[in-house]
């Protein structure tokens, strides 16, 4: 079933059209394609743009009103209510609805709108705090971005991937010893843990004890130490020893 868009991108094509793009493409990376709206991307040809524009903003849970350098001077000669200018009537729209409306400046320069050169219905929008994204630091910045609107609409967060990514990271790595029958696991303090290694392995500094008894070699040790490391193999059920040399062995070849 389609999802409804909660993220509304509006923009001025004239204005930053390119900065509305960049915004809706991480966003999409984030939360998936269909809850982000961008109207060259989300409405498909010939359908009936008005109602697909009103559709689309009445339902959004967050307008991200996109301002760039250039976003004012499509004003001049509008009507004082903005009514024909459809950046104006998307923002008023989200506004009346009760959407989250936050402004989002393109570039280090531009400078939020001065309530006096808007529209009567959408001078709220100076009142509204603002997010900025710029060139050098875009990346981080709608990281930013997405980690707010994360917090702020809980679908958004439910399908955040950013989100999935860390908790598995999460479950891949716990630092406990009680519980653990993966391959290798984080044991606290302790360091790295090997459960039932098939192959030599050393952990720490000194001599290796590794499944025979040659040298400086000790079979079927329950747990073996080299200088400041500790490493377990399939078997251990005793207690964890620190700088410990294993016992000697009671007989040859075992």
């Amino acid at each position: 079933m389609t999802q409804r868009p909660k993220i509304f991108i509006n923009y001025r094509t004239a204005d930053a059209p390119d900065g509305a793009a960049l915004i809706e493409n991480h966003l999409s990376q984030r939360f998936g394609t269909e809850l982000v709206f961008r109207d060259g991307k989300s409405i498909p040809a010939g359908s009936l743009f008005p109602e697909a524009l009103r559709s689309a903003v009445r339902n959004c849970s967050v307008l991200l009103a996109v301002i760039g350098p250039r976003w004012l001077d499509s004003l001049r000669g509008q009507a004082a209510d903005g009514g024909d200018d459809w950046t104006c009537r998307e923002i008023a729209e989200a506004l009346e609805s009760g959407a989250q409306v936050i402004p989002v400046l393109i570039g280090p320069d531009t400078a939020p709108p001065a309530a006096d050169r808007l529209p009567v219905g959408i001078r709220e929008l100076t009142r509204r705090q603002y997010r900025r994204v710029t060139s050098y630091t875009s990346h981080d910045d709608l990281d930013l971005l997405a980690d707010e609107l994360a917090r702020l609409v809980p679908r958004l967060g439910e399908a955040d991937s950013r989100a999935a990514r860390d908790g598995d990271g999460e479950a891949r790595t716990r630092n406990t010893v009680d519980g653990n029958h993966g391959t290798v696991f984080q044991a606290g303090t302790i360091g790295t843990a090997l459960n039932k290694p098939s192959g030599a392995v050393h952990s720490g500094q000194g001599n290796q004890y590794v499944n025979s008894h040659q040298g400086d070699q000790y079979t079927h040790s329950n747990h073996q130490s080299g200088g400041s490391g500790v490493h377990f193999t399939g078997g251990n059920q005793g207690g964890i020893s620190f700088n410990a040399t294993p016992p000697q062995d009671e007989s040859e070849g075992r």
